[in-house]
């Protein structure tokens, strides 16, 4: 996986070219898509349009079109899922605002795997989504996801909202604006950032030993 990789997708992914998509990830992940392949190659093309798209130089067409086609090409990323564990905290995750799932799905794969059960509670969620979906399933870790910086800005508020009646869970977060900006996640409130999708089962690890 090279530099040349990220700026093949991401041109096969301006040009909406899912053939090409494919042949790059193949080539890249040594024939199977792994997660290392996601988050070294994938992950930064998506970014690199994602800026583009803000800073006015790509469609709003094409932000929407890549990340559904790395959606379908992530389809093919196997994952062997281990006994579930026992007495685990009930976790959900969601997409605030944005309609790309991507991350999500990498991070959800990623828990499941591990055995964890997970929540899935979709995208394009609003404040009130996840705050009535916390309280109807009594969530104890909640993952939220996004990718523009006003979705992530709106943290702050939803952790207000969590917090009232009763204990909050805990709030973990990620996505591309709490990558380029560190002290993100502690201006709006957050328990835990994750980096990079790999970073969900340390930050799991950490909020069990909390619990016991």
């Amino acid at each position: 996986m090279t530099a040349q990789d990220v700026d093949d997708l991401e041109d096969a992914l301006l040009d909406l070219d899912q053939v090409a998509a494919a042949r790059i990830l193949d080539d890249a992940g040594g024939g199977k898509p792994s997660t290392e392949t996601l988050e070294s190659v994938v992950v930064p093309a998506l970014l690199r349009i994602g800026e583009a798209w803000e800073r006015g130089d790509a469609a709003l067409s094409q932000l929407y079109m890549s990340g559904r086609l790395c959606e379908r090409l992530i389809g093919s990323l196997d994952v062997v899922p281990v006994s579930f564990r026992p007495d685990q905290p009930r976790i959900a995750i969601g997409v605030l605002d944005d309609s790309h799932i991507l991350g999500k799905k990498i991070v959800l794969q990623m828990l499941r795997s591990a055995g964890y059960q997970v929540r899935d509670l979709g995208a394009r969620l609003s404040i009130d989504d996840l705050v009535d979906s916390v309280r109807l399933h009594d969530v104890e870790v909640l993952v939220v996801s996004v990718l523009m910086l006003r979705s992530a800005l709106e943290i702050s508020r939803l952790r207000e909202r969590l917090a009232r009646p009763g204990p909050a869970p805990t709030l973990v977060v990620g996505g591309a604006p709490f990558r380029f900006d560190p002290s993100l996640a502690g201006e709006v409130g957050a328990d835990y950032v994750g980096n990079n999708a790999s970073d969900i089962l340390p930050i799991m690890a950490q909020i069990e030993r909390a619990r016991r």
